[in-house]
């Protein structure tokens, strides 16, 4: 004989749908906790990243800095002391002084741009640009590295290119960008050429050197911020890893596009391509 309590069935159901409720509460706080701890994680690994990237920035920009600036005041304490042999070597000295102000200015100004872009304030003011009067300015404002004597410079612009909407100082930005990178990573017996044409109805702009070249995986990361290929050789080169991050925001908001063809020991090219006629200016016309 067996003995039940009445209702016994009616709560051993509400034991079970107890015990099922607890079950699934605590898989669902297990799966909430699991996320949090994931986002959390995350946002620990961002800052962490963040503050190592400002740490690095700030290393950079102090050597950056100081390097050209010493430099200067070395060279103005020997021209004020009269410490040189003859006027040309006094010429020499100036010159020296223009070519630091001049890495200065290049250094200044992308840091500017890379603020500007954090903050999402940068302004194009688009129109009308011809590639020929970019590469003339851009050539122009490197002359007196370019026209050096361990340095042979070809360029190569074809007739009749059509004009394009741009904004023209962004455009010699991003060549004078390319240009300076091609210069300080080719070592002695520099040799770069540039070469303005027209395909696929785009207008090209190619910068390419005979310098250390890219292996695949820096070829990849090239355009990144803040990374650099070698530590020892940009330390000696100068540069900060801003130059093509800041060169492939440019293209970008035009509406082109950038890629390098590349081998280690072989120089690297760099081909730029924007888009003929008013393409260009839709990603970035807004002034703020």
């Amino acid at each position: 004989m067996e003995l039940r309590l009445a209702g016994e069935e009616p709560f051993a159901a509400a034991a079970s749908r107890r015990n099922a409720i607890y079950l699934w509460t605590g898989i669902v706080g297990i799966v909430i906790i699991a996320v949090l701890a994931l986002m959390v994680g995350r946002f620990v690994s961002r800052q962490m990243r963040l503050a190592r990237l400002k740490n690095d920035l700030i290393a950079t920009v102090s050597h950056e800095l100081k390097t050209p600036l010493a430099s200067i005041r070395v060279l103005v304490d020997t021209l004020l002391a009269g410490r040189y042999q003859d006027q040309w070597q006094a010429r020499e000295y100036f010159s020296l002084i223009a070519r630091e102000n001049e890495r200065l200015t290049r250094l200044i100004d992308n840091f500017l741009t890379f603020s500007r872009m954090e903050r999402k304030k940068v302004a194009f003011e688009f129109g009308p640009v011809k590639l020929d009067e970019v590469v003339a300015a851009a050539v122009e404002a490197m002359a007196d590295r370019l026209n050096g004597p361990n340095c042979k410079l070809e360029v190569r612009v074809a007739p009749d290119l059509p004009a394009i909407t741009a904004d023209r100082d962004a455009l010699v930005t991003v060549l004078l960008n390319l240009l300076d990178n091609a210069y300080k990573y080719s070592k002695d017996d520099k040799r770069i050429a540039v070469r303005a044409y027209e395909a696929d109805a785009n207008v090209c702009l190619e910068v390419a050197d005979n310098g250390i070249g890219l292996s695949r995986r820096a070829a990849k990361n090239i355009f990144d911020r803040f990374y650099q290929v070698d530590q020892s050789l940009t330390r000696s080169a100068g540069g900060c890893g801003l130059g093509l991050s800041i060169v492939k925001f440019i293209v970008d908001a035009h509406g082109g596009s950038i890629d390098v063809a590349t081998q280690p020991g072989k120089g690297s090219s760099f081909t730029v391509r924007l888009p003929v006629g008013g393409a260009a200016g839709a990603a970035g016309s807004r002034k703020d």
